[in-house]
């Protein structure tokens, strides 16, 4: 059965990074990075969320026919509102596929500096400036903590980000679970 691995978490703690590692290790898995898929729309920059949603919408349906070829699909995404979660869980049911939620997570101590020290790219700049003019470290500390309740109540699995070998190990458990 195909899988849809979605990797949540807050901005930092390396969904991309274990994202492209868990797709390197698995030959045939589609990486869809909605971030990514964002920056290909002309004025993203100035529209980040309302073009994030368009792509959204668009991600969702290549997800799906992609999953439909039964092959798998690794999505580094934040997602908070369970509302939009369910759109994946459904979008994956929809194709025939499992959906298994993760967490990552790292301690304080080694998100923000992290995030901090995140290659500079297009998308990075402009979530850098989002997070700043919306409260900064205290926001991302609070998404942190917002996604760690969620797994709880969504039984999600929770993954140490902090070393990736061991991150990835805990996400091939997590999918053969």
């Amino acid at each position: 059965m195909p899988t849809l691995l979605h990797l949540n978490g807050p901005s930092g703690v390396g969904k991309s990074t274990l994202a492209r590692a868990w797709a390197d290790r698995h030959p045939g898995t589609l990486l869809c990075d909605i971030d990514e898929l964002r920056s290909w729309v002309s004025g993203w920059e100035s529209d980040f969320v309302g073009t994030g949603e368009a792509v959204r919408q668009t991600a969702l349906a290549m997800m799906t026919a992609y999953l439909r070829t039964g092959r798998d699909v690794v999505l580094p995404q934040l997602i908070v509102t369970p509302a939009q979660v369910e759109r994946f869980e459904a979008a994956a049911a929809e194709a025939g596929a499992a959906y298994v939620g993760v967490v990552l997570t790292v301690e304080p101590e080694v998100l923000l500096p992290r995030l901090h020290s995140r290659a500079v790219t297009p998308v990075n700049t402009v979530v850098s400036r989002i997070i700043e003019e919306r409260g900064g470290d205290p926001l991302v500390l609070e998404g942190r903590q917002q996604l760690l309740d969620l797994a709880t109540v969504h039984g999600w699995t929770v993954v140490d980000a902090t070393d990736e070998e061991s991150a990835l190990a805990a996400m091939s458990h997590a999918v053969r679970s």
